[in-house]
Parts: C-alpha cells; sequence; structure tokens
C-alpha cells in the first residue's frame, strides 16, 4: 500500500552525531513516509539498521547502527497482538501512517504519583493519538537523551526531531523523534525476568538474546534453569539501581522503570534509557516536591522489579526458596545506596517481600484459570494494592534516601513524621494494614 508523504520541518539536529547526508536523510525520508518506516515490534516505534554507521564525535570509536524512529506511525498485527490491549481498532499486517484519533486505552492505567500539593495521588496518563506522539513529547525524548548523554548515563543518543506541518492532537502539533544506539536486536530487558526465560522456546531469537546477556554477564549454566535465571537478574538488577540513582542524579523524574523499558548494551555490558518522552526536568519543582518525586521514582523501580515476579508467565517459574535466597531486590536496593549497609537494606527487602508474597501465591493457586479463562481486568484485580506498595517502599527506605547523596542533592523540609502523616491521609483504614506491614521484621 502507498502512502502520501507527510509534511514536516526538521527543528533539531544533535551536532554531537557524525553521520552521512543520504544516512540521515533516509531516516528522515522514513519519518514522513516517503519510504515505509520498518517495524520489528508491535507499537508506534520503527527500529532502522543504518547503512553506514554513525558514530560519536568525541567517541570515534563508538560506532552507531540502529536508529529508534517514534511517533512514526504504528503496526499492529495480529499475530503480536492477539493477547494484548488493542491499538487498532482492527488489525494490520502492514504498518499504518500516525493519526490524530485518540488511543483511549492506556489513558484508564492508575498511576501512583504525587500531585501539586505535595500528596500521594492516583494519576493517569495524557491520551495520546494512535501511532503517533505530540511534538512537546517529541522533543522530550530528544532533550533528555542529551541530558543523559552529557552524564554519561547509559541511554539512547539523539538524533534529531521533526514537526508534522499541519497535523495537531488535541490543540497541539504532532512530531516524531530519531534516536540512535549500537544493538539491532528489537528486544528489551524484560526477556531475562518474564518473557523469553520464562518462555524457552516460544521466540527463538528471544531466546538467543536472553542466552547472550547470561553470556556476556559471564553466567554459566543452562539458560533454562531457575538459579541461572536468577543469577542473571540480580547482576542486571543492581545495574539498574545504579542507572536509577544516576539518573535521579542528573536532575530527571517520571521515568517509568519497567523492564520491557531498558535495552541492553552488549558492547558495554550495561542496560540503557530508551523511552523518554515522559520523563521531565526536577529543576520546575519545589524543592519539597523535589524529594517527593524522587522518592515515588524509587518506589516505581522497587514495584516494577517486584510486582512481575506475579506476571502469568512467572508463576511456574520463580520458587520463593530461590527469590527470597538470592534476593533481587537487595541487589537492586544495593545499587542505588551503594554505601548502605547491606543488614538494613536486606530487612527492608524483607518488609518490601512480606507484602508482596501473599498476592504471589493468590495468583499461583489461579494459574490456569489466568491463562485460560480470566480477562485482564478480573486478573489485575488480584495483584497487590501497588498505591499501598509504593508508600510502603518510600517509608521504609526514606532513612536510607535521606543520608544518601541523592538527600543531600535535594535537601528539603520534609520528616519521616510527614512522610507517615501522608501515607495516613491518603489510605484511610488501610493505613492500619500499612503500619502493621511496616512493623515486620523478617
Amino acid at each position: 500500500m502507498t502512502h502520501t508523504p507527510l509534511k514536516y520541518e526538521l527543528t533539531h539536529r544533535f551536532e554531537g552525531i557524525d553521520i552521512s547526508d543520504a544516512e540521515f536523510q533516509r531516516l528522515v525520508d522514513a519519518a514522513t513516509w516517503k519510504t515505509t518506516p520498518e517495524f520489528l515490534r508491535r507499537g508506534r516505534v520503527a527500529r532502522h539498521i543504518l547503512q553506514e554507521p554513525a558514530s560519536l564525535k568525541n567517541q570515534p570509536g563508538r560506532q552507531l547502527t540502529v536508529a529508534k524512529l517514534k511517533g512514526v506511525g504504528v503496526y499492529d498485527p495480529e499475530s503480536l497482538g492477539r493477547f494484548r490491549d488493542r491499538i487498532l481498532d482492527n488489525f494490520s499486517d502492514e504498518p499504518q501512517p500516525p493519526t490524530n484519533q485518540p488511543l483511549e486505552g492506556f489513558v484508564t492505567y492508575p498511576h501512583m504519583g504525587i500531585n501539586k500539593d505535595g500528596e500521594y495521588a492516583i494519576v493517569f496518563g495524557k491520551m495520546a493519538p494512535i501511532g503517533g506522539i505530540v511534538y512537546a513529547r517529541a522533543w522530550a525524548e530528544y532533550h533528555n537523551a542529551q541530558i543523559l548523554y552529557e552524564h554519561n548515563i547509559p541511554t539512547i543518543i539523539p538524533l534529531a526531531v521533526i514537526r508534522y506541518t499541519g497535523m495537531a492532537f488535541d490543540g497541539q502539533e504532532m512530531g516524531a523523534v530519531i534516536t540512535l544506539s549500537n544493538e539491532a536486536a528489537p528486544f528489551r530487558l524484560a526477556e531475562v525476568q518474564y518473557l523469553a526465560a520464562t518462555q524457552r522456546g516460544k521466540n527463538r531469537d528471544a531466546d538467543a538474546y536472553y542466552d547472550r546477556i547470561c553470556a556476556t554477564l559471564g553466567i554459566a549454566g543452562d539458560p533454562a534453569d531457575e538459579k541461572v535465571r536468577m543469577q542473571a537478574v540480580n547482576v542486571l538488577s543492581r545495574q539498574l539501581g545504579k542507572i536509577m540513582f544516576d539518573f535521579s542524579m542528573a536532575g530527571l523524574y517520571r521515568y517509568s522503570p519497567e523492564w520491557s523499558n531498558f535495552e541492553y548494551d552488549f558492547a558495554h555490558k550495561t542496560p540503557f534509557l530508551t523511552d523518554l518522552d515522559s520523563v521531565r526536568e526536577l529543576k520546575e519543582l519545589s524543592p519539597d516536591n523535589q524529594q517527593l518525586q524522587v522518592l515515588r521514582d524509587m518506589g516505581s523501580l522497587v514495584y516494577r522489579l517486584v510486582s512481575k515476579f506475579g506476571t502469568p508467565s512467572c508463576l511456574d517459574s520463580y520458587s520463593l526458596k530461590e527469590l527470597l535466597g538470592y534476593d533481587p531486590l537487595a541487589e537492586l536496593l544495593s545499587g542505588y545506596f551503594a554505601d548502605a549497609h547491606p543488614a538494613q537494606v536486606r530487612q527492608i527487602s524483607r518488609t518490601l517481600w512480606n507484602a508482596f508474597i501473599p498476592y504471589l501465591f493468590l495468583l499461583k493457586k489461579n494459574r490456569a484459570l489466568i491463562r485460560t479463562e480470566w480477562s485482564n481486568e478480573r486478573r489485575r484485580s488480584y495483584k497487590m494494592d501497588h498505591d499501598m506498595f509504593y508508600i510502603l517502599a518510600i517509608t521504609c527506605l526514606y532513612p536510607l534516601f535521606r543520608d544518601s547523596p541523592l538527600g543531600q542533592k535535594y535537601p528539603s523540609t520534609l520528616t519521616q513524621d510527614q512522610l507517615m502523616k501522608m501515607a495516613e491521609r491518603y489510605l484511610g483504614e488501610r493505613y492500619e494494614y500499612f503500619e502493621y506491614l511496616l512493623s515486620f521484621k523478617g
């Protein structure tokens, strides 16, 4: 199918990249549908292998071989979307250009946040157009990638931002962003925790990606063995803790640290951040809210790790003995709080595991129905209260945070007693249960 090229304006181009004019034009042509962008995964992100590698001007030996084009359209084939929330009204095996039609499903997902008054609150994401993003978010991904790059934090590398002329969504101009990396595989770190690693044989390429990560990390043994998988999860958890600590130190907040939002750089043996369009700068907030938003990001990091052990593909794959024995949560916290005493980290970790374990075994009990009969909505109703867990994590970890370099970088008048009062105001009658969880000593 032939599509009409989109009118556009190039608004930003990063000068720190050496890339040939021909290669740059090929990417712009794909982003504007003069040629069809290449989608290797379901969603609104195209992925192109460069015909001529680019490089960083200040690191000429570091080649960049892959371009990510975000907001340039949508790919929603039935084979990849049958058990997922729908993107298009009708599945399509061919990529479609960006639209200004609203993507309504994802905006209903509740998130734990901090409101403008500095109180805990449930918030919802903003409506987005199907296959596209508004120009402001395209620029944000580019801008945040540049900040991370300048702070030597593993990230996608910004290349360009375009504005689509005459295309708007909800009164805002639409656009697209092009970033670079050196990893061709269209997989994310989630393959290690709850996708390929727990579903061996389902996708040969995903299996190979997970196996390659294990080999790169120096982990020997059968990749299907739980102990091998736990070793890989532990190493990566500690790395992610350090990366997200550095992310906050760089003055940024509101990254979703789901393992599906990290790619892996095999050359440098590290995960890197990749979805940056919702990230904001802390300098826009008051001092007290700066600290609260950093704490909220920390709570999200912990929740995203723990909760994914309860996804359907994990319910036969992780035993409680190995989860608590290897304790990837303690590894995550040790990466984040490098100077914290291991015994204190372990105690906090056990308190948080204690809040999750009853829900894990409720899901395990119903695993057969979850996989064959239950809707996504019913399964989600059996998951632990994510807001309770966020608040528990923030409250437990606040003393470590207060004494860390982050606490010194973002000082405020916040106290442990104020955090408890915030929890009580938000939780209401659940506060009694919260106090009980907080008193757990392992």
